[in-house]
C-alpha cells in the first residue's frame, strides 16, 4: 500500500463541509454511493450496506429504519470525510476509499428471501472490497458471513459477538430456525465456525436457558457476561477474543448488537436489557479487538438499532443516541482497520506539551 491521505483520495471534500448536513442525500457520512459491482473499478477499499430487515425480530419490531437511521446520525457533525480520532491519533479516510452502497433488497413477508438477498448482496462487496453491514435485526448476520466467507473462499472463521443474548438456539426464540435468536447456531452447523473460534462479550438477563449454554459449554464456545466485563481488564477479554478467533482460521467476523449496551445509554434496540456495557468499555474493546486482525480478512456488522425506541429520535432527520454509538462503532472499526494495515499499534494523537497529571509540587500557602 502507497501512503496517501484523504485529499488523495477524496480532493476538497476530505476536509471541507460542502454542503449543509440538512441538505443532500444521507449516504453514509455522505460518502460516494457506489454500485456494488463497480467498487473494484472505482478503487473502493470498504463497502458499506445495509440490512434493513426485521421480520426476524422476536419482540419489538422496528430495526428495518435502523440502516436509514445511523445515515442520518453519520451525517452529524460536518465535514463529511475527515474523521481524525484525537484519541487514537488517526484518520480512517488517509486510508481506505470507502463507499456506501446502498441497501440490499428486502421482501416484505419474505424473510428467507430476503435473507438470501443480503448474503448476495454481502458476497458481491466482499470480491471486491471489506463488508461493513448495517442492520437490520440479528439474523442478518448469518447471510452477512455466509455471503463473505464464500465471496474469499474462508472455510473457518472466527467470530466475535458481543450481545445481549447468545443467539445460539435451535430455532431460535419462537421456533424459527433463521431469526435472530439462532443465527449462531446456523454459522455452527454450517461448519463454517469451530466452538473454540467463537467469544461471546456482553451477555446477561434469563434467555437463552442453561440447556442452551451447557451445549456452548461442550462445543468449546466462551462467554464473558456483562458483570465480568464490569469487574475484569478490558486487554485481558480482548487478547482472549483475539487469540481464539484467529487460531487456525482464515477470517475473522466482528458482530455487534446494541443490545449488549446498557439501555440507559442505548435505549433504541427491540430487546433493552439492564446492566450492559457502557459507551468507554464498548468502543475500546471494539478499538482493540479490530487493530489486532487482519484488515484483508475481515469484517464487520452493527445490528438491532431500532430507532422508534431511540432517545431524541423522532424523525431518524439526525438519528438518535442509539444510532449514534452504531455510526460511531463504524467509524472507530474504520480507523483501527488503518492501523492495522499500516503496522501501527497507535497513531499520533495530538498531546499537550506539559504530561498528563500534577507536573510538580503544589504551593504550600504562605505564613500570616
Amino acid at each position: 500500500m502507497t501512503d496517501r491521505n484523504g485529499d488523495d483520495i477524496y480532493g476538497e471534500k476530505h476536509k471541507e463541509a460542502n454542503e449543509p448536513i440538512f441538505s443532500g442525500i444521507p449516504t453514509f457520512l455522505k460518502l460516494p454511493e457506489v454500485d456494488r459491482d463497480a467498487l473494484d473499478e472505482e478503487g473502493v477499499d470498504i463497502g458499506i450496506l445495509g440490512a434493513p430487515l426485521d421480520t426476524a425480530t422476536t419482540i419489538r419490531p422496528g430495526t428495518r429504519y435502523g440502516p436509514r437511521a445511523v445515515r442520518a446520525a453519520s451525517t452529524v457533525p460536518s465535514p463529511p470525510y475527515e474523521h481524525f480520532n484525537i484519541e487514537t491519533g488517526i484518520d480512517p479516510f488517509d486510508t481506505f476509499s470507502v463507499a456506501d452502497t446502498g441497501d440490499a433488497a428486502v421482501s416484505p413477508g419474505d424473510t428467507r428471501q430476503s435473507q438470501l438477498n443480503i448474503e448476495d448482496a454481502v458476497y458481491e462487496i466482499s470480491e471486491q472490497a471489506t463488508p461493513i453491514v448495517i442492520g437490520g435485526d440479528h439474523s442478518i448476520s448469518y447471510p452477512d458471513i455466509k455471503g463473505w466467507a464464500e465471496a474469499n473462499g474462508y472455510e473457518d472463521i472466527g467470530l466475535i459477538h458481543f450481545d445481549c443474548h447468545a443467539d445460539t438456539g435451535d430455532e431460535g426464540l419462537t421456533g424459527f430456525e433463521y431469526d435472530h435468536g439462532a443465527w449462531v447456531k446456523r454459522v455452527f452447523d454450517d461448519g463454517l465456525m469451530a466452538g473454540e473460534n467463537y467469544t461471546l462479550i456482553g451477555p446477561r438477563g434469563f434467555w437463552p436457558g442453561p440447556d442452551t449454554y451447557e451445549e456452548m459449554r461442550e462445543a468449546g464456545m466462551k462467554w464473558y457476561t456483562s458483570m465480568e466485563v464490569g469487574g475484569m481488564d478490558l486487554d485481558d477479554i480482548v487478547t482472549d477474543a483475539v487469540q481464539r478467533a484467529t487460531d487456525g482460521t482464515d477470517a475473522v467476523w466482528v458482530s455487534f448488537d446494541v443490545d449488549v449496551m446498557e439501555p440507559a445509554y442505548a435505549p433504541g434496540t427491540g430487546e433493552p436489557e439492564p446492566g450492559g456495557l457502557i459507551p468507554r468499555e464498548a468502543i475500546y474493546m471494539v478499538r482493540e479487538v479490530v487493530k489486532a486482525l487482519d484488515p484483508e480478512d475481515f469484517g464487520f456488522d452493527v445490528v438491532e438499532v431500532s430507532p422508534a425506541y431511540d432517545t431524541s429520535d423522532s424523525s431518524s432527520y439526525n438519528g438518535g443516541v442509539t444510532s449514534g454509538l452504531a455510526n460511531r462503532l463504524i467509524i472507530e472499526v474504520m480507523g483501527s482497520m488503518a492501523l492495522a494495515e499500516k503496522g501501527l499499534e497507535s497513531g499520533d494523537p495530538i498531546k499537550p506539551k506539559e504530561p498528563l497529571g500534577p507536573t510538580g509540587e503544589a504551593e504550600t500557602p504562605a505564613d500570616d
